[in-house]
């Protein structure tokens, strides 16, 4: 995100001294010598304001000229691994480890937990740039992170497989004596407990994709910003657009490619989970070359003192001001983790923000609680196979994207809370009928269940795009990457949140929801408590909704917030607070159960390891 200074702070210019019949401070001469910006009548205040307004004018103007490929580049290769990557999860580890229900559920957002230290790699971009550069560098070295970590799970030997293997099928049941059908034995127990290893790896790839995406994100704000108000969303839904296309990519690659039998797949042969891993590497390692290449960013010369310094004295800076930069290079205050922590510390006073933050955290955590059965009943009583779940996943994708145009073409000044309460209603009404149906046995049919994922996703993209739009409007001109990474980081945290909670309360489903012995032996009894947990599920979607008076209804609202709503350390608190534990929490349960000797604990989601 950009350092550039904020152009509120410019005064008036007949507020810089006392007396406005003054002589002009000296220096004012060799000023406008040494700053070709400045005009006849422009006083030295005004070469301050406008040397700090240049950096991030050229970010944004050189971003529109030349730099658009490199940057919407960014998107579209995040999209290729951050769809990528939980792609192959339900095969690997549903179909070839078989590890436990919530194992399952906690590996996937594993893998996305990166995303929730998004607010941290912002700081480090703003406060430690290298060589002059706040993006580029941190884009080469995450990229760089994520092939490494893909190509230690392209080279990462595999277990054995969980079941026994009989031609090219999983033995997974056997008759009992009355003509009954119970799980058989399984040939490598172990394997159960084999995916927290390739999960942590998959989410040190995700890191590293993460810092490259962050060192984006912050020109995204200043691009979205810069659009009227009228227009404004637009690049964010653009980008979202290219990512999307990213996730398209990825999605056939993981369908067509590991639809083997031996991943849940209906294929003879297919790639293993390693190749498709080496396969994802190959953009990841593409893109190190991309980021130093193609993305255009101005390199800044740090100044000291400092541009920003006591205005009173801006004729002896103007004074000592230097020269006009190299072509390509700007001038720019160095950022240092103090003088970030105080922005930061600033943002959190206001009630507004932390309304927002409220709202981004509480609003995920409910709707987020979800039954930890739904990869079994995916696996087992629907029949989903992996090629069938890649082309449904590629037909909701395709809608997704077109969700995304429709708000962008008609939806922009729509109530944002109408909107969410709409979609939340449409997205739980209709899954229901397609989960129950399936649970109980009427429909047992893997195109029937997985007709939900087509149906939902044009509402889903209309949630996800409205949520993130009062983003743009809590930031003002230069903060942009701080406000940006906060509230997103804020977002993200509210899944890993949920995943815990929804690990220890379903945790305590007996017969348990996670052992795959109790839907190949699918008793009445137990098809009514997995029933009992998808409806909690959709009741705590439902509550959700209570958190929507937190968000403003629209930008204008959003605006008047920031404006009219008090400021107090004590909103300040509450948010670091908030944000403080919970990533503390949600960060240390979900690692206990990727870990063999802690996924057993209950505090974990497991049945107890007495």
């Amino acid at each position: 995100s950009s350092g550039a200074a904020r152009s509120r702070d410019r005064p008036p210019e007949n507020a810089m001294d006392e007396d406005d019949d003054a002589p002009a401070a000296p220096g004012d001469d060799a000023a406008r010598e040494r700053w070709p910006l400045l005009e006849d009548d422009d006083a030295p205040a005004t070469v301050v304001a406008r040397a700090m307004d240049a950096p991030k004018q050229r970010d944004v103007a050189g971003a529109r000229d030349d730099g658009m490929l490199g940057f919407y580049l960014q998107y579209f290769a995040v999209g290729v691994i951050y769809g990528g990557l939980p792609s192959t999860v339900y095969g690997f580890f549903l179909g070839y480890l078989n590890v436990e229900g919530y194992v399952y559920a906690t590996a996937a957002t594993i893998i996305t937990m990166p995303w929730s230290f998004k607010f941290f790699f912002g700081a480090i971009n703003d406060c430690f740039p290298i060589a002059g550069y706040r993006r580029k560098p941190y884009m080469v070295f995450g990229w760089a992170l994520c092939a490494a970590a893909l190509l230690r799970l392209a080279t990462l030997p595999l277990p054995p497989p969980y079941w026994c293997v009989e031609g090219r099928a999983y033995v997974r049941t056997v008759e009992t004596a009355d003509g009954g059908v119970e799980a058989a034995e399984p040939c490598n127990p172990d394997a159960a407990k084999a995916g927290g290893g390739y999960a942590l790896l998959m989410m040190v790839a995700a890191l590293g994709y993460c810092l490259a995406d962050v060192a984006a994100d912050g020109l995204t704000v200043q691009l979205a910003r810069a659009e009227s108000e009228k227009t404004r969303g637009r690049t964010q839904t653009t980008v979202y657009l290219v990512r999307t296309l990213g996730n398209v990519v990825a999605t056939a690659v993981v369908g067509l490619c590991m639809n083997s039998w031996e991943y849940n797949g209906s294929f003879d042969r297919g790639l293993s989970f390693p190749a498709v891993m080496g396969l994802f590497a190959l953009p990841a390692a593409a893109m190190v070359p991309v980021s130093w290449l193609l993305v255009k960013e101005t390199k800044v010369i740090f100044l000291d003192p400092p541009l920003h310094a006591d205005r009173k004295k801006a004729g002896e800076e103007a004074a000592h001001a230097a020269p006009e930069p190299p072509a390509g290079m700007a001038y720019e205050d160095r950022r240092t983790i103090a003088e970030y922590c105080g922005q930061v510390w600033e943002l959190l006073r206001g009630r507004a923000m932390l309304s927002v933050i409220l709202f981004q955290f509480c609003g995920t955590v409910i709707g987020g609680i979800s039954t930890t059965a739904s990869g079994e009943v995916k696996q087992y009583w629907a029949g989903v196979k992996t090629f069938q779940n890649a082309c449904f996943s590629l037909v909701g994708l395709a809608l997704f994207a077109a969700g995304l145009s429709l708000v962008r073409a008609r939806f922009l000044g729509a109530s944002w809370r109408l909107m969410l309460a709409a979609t939340t209603i449409f997205l739980n009404v209709v899954d229901a009928p397609f989960a129950f149906f399936t649970i109980f046995g009427v429909v047992r049919n893997q195109y029937f269940y997985l007709g939900e994922t087509v149906l939902v996703e044009i509402p889903a993209a209309a949630n996800f795009v409205v949520a993130t739009f009062v983003i743009v409007e809590m930031a003002e001109g230069g903060d942009e990457g701080v406000v940006y990474g906060l509230l997103t980081t804020t977002a993200n945290l509210g899944g890993p949140f949920a995943q815990v909670i929804s690990n220890q309360l379903f945790g305590l489903w007996r017969p348990s929801l996670s052992n795959s012995a109790n839907y190949i032996e699918d008793s009445a009894s137990f098809r009514r408590s997995v029933a009992w947990s998808f409806a909690i599920s959709y009741f705590f979607s439902f509550l959700s909704l209570a958190t929507l008076p937190l968000l403003p209804d629209q930008k204008a609202q959003a605006q008047e917030r920031k404006r009219t709503w008090e400021k107090r350390d004590a909103y300040a608190y509450a948010s670091l607070s908030i944000v403080g534990f919970g990533l503390l929490y949600s960060v240390t349960v979900n690692s206990l159960a990727m870990f063999p000797a802690t996924m057993c604990l209950k505090l974990a989601g497991g049945d107890g390891c007495g």
